[in-house]
């Protein structure tokens, strides 16, 4: 709070003192006592008013001072300053401390039941996910048992079902760090084919085969999220694979890069042959909810796969992003910082 600013907040009062020296200034006059005393007294009062106007500016103005730079300090989380910020003496202070006390109390139980109700819906999806991967365990196995054309064509379809119903678990995942998130060291290769294992089938049914190069270095992240956010880019090179019918192939490779002085990190590739992403949808393919030209046009599309590829690899540290030449291919790259050792 500036000291304009707090004058022009008090002008009404000021203009009343004014009157009231003026007052002063004009009885004394007319009661006959001198010019030089009356200048004396009057100046002797405008300075104590002066005074006392400039020592609660100060007072006031610490405590706002204090209170904006919690505010600013806490960023998202202001609702916490009153609990950071002493309650004022001054009487007005005060009545703005305790009614911003007040909504601050009330933000923070809608926060707290807020997040009780995420909690709450959070466990009922992955309650929910763990449940139906009996029925979906028990359809597979009555596929297996009875081969058949129209058989096989509704296990690819419990396929895709399972594929969603692991997006929701991870989906749900990726809102809290609290649960099923562990980083450590992991090896690429181990990783990415346990994720071309739950993978196979789209891949196979695609015509579209794997390739690795260089997957025996170790990177930190969680092996669990890790196989996943490979697995939807997998899912991905075979649903956007080869418009001309041949045998497609997926790239995945693993090297090292240097990000700057005395530090390197660990580019996994994942490279397919397919129609490629137009240019103008290559920024926006890891937006939540966009399909895009080719969502559109090839391929059922969620918009939700790449989308928790970029929320994953956030939370666990992991840079990720894509480059595409429509009619040529795409290339999913994660570059995986090196952890430095503490003493």
């Amino acid at each position: 709070m500036s000291f304009l600013a707090y004058l022009s907040d008090r002008v009404a009062p000021l203009a009343v003192r004014a009157l009231a020296l003026a007052f002063v200034a004009l009885a004394m006059s007319v009661y006959g006592v001198e010019a030089s005393v009356v200048t004396f007294v009057c100046a002797v009062l405008a300075l104590t008013a002066a005074f006392a106007l400039v020592l609660d500016w100060l007072h006031r103005r610490g405590f706002y001072r204090q209170l904006s730079e919690t505010i600013d300090a806490l960023g998202g989380q202001s609702y916490l300053a009153t609990e950071l910020v002493e309650r004022p003496r001054l009487l007005e202070a005060g009545l703005f401390f305790d009614a911003l006390d007040r909504e601050s109390r009330s933000m923070r139980d809608r926060i707290a039941d807020a997040r009780r109700r995420e909690r709450e819906y959070r466990e009922y999806v992955e309650t929910w996910v763990h449940e139906i991967k009996t029925p979906i365990a028990a359809a597979r196995l009555i596929a297996k048992n009875n081969p058949s054309p129209a058989v096989d064509a509704i296990d690819a379809e419990v396929d895709a079902v399972e594929g969603y119903v692991e997006q929701a678990l991870y989906y749900s995942r990726s809102t809290s760090l609290d649960r099923d998130f562990q980083i450590r060291e992991v090896v690429l290769d181990d990783v990415v084919r346990d994720a071309l294992r739950h993978k196979a089938r789209a891949l196979i049914d695609a015509r579209v085969t794997p390739e690795l190069e260089g997957l025996d270095a170790c990177v930190h992240a969680d092996p669990k999220w890790l196989s996943f956010v490979v697995g939807q880019v997998l899912v991905n090179a075979a649903k956007y694979r080869r418009a001309d019918g041949e045998q497609g192939h997926v790239r995945i490779a693993a090297t090292r890069r240097e990000t700057g002085l005395d530090a390197w990190s660990t580019q996994l590739e994942i490279h397919d042959d397919g129609i490629g992403v137009p240019a103008a949808d290559v920024g926006r393919v890891f937006d939540k909810g966009f399909t895009g030209e080719n969502g559109r046009r090839f391929a059922r599309s969620t918009g939700i796969g790449l989308y928790l590829v970029r929320e994953l690899c956030r939370k666990m540290g992991v840079e990720v992003w894509l480059e595409s030449e429509e009619g040529v291919g795409t290339s999913v790259f994660l570059a995986f910082p090196d952890m430095v050792e503490r003493a």
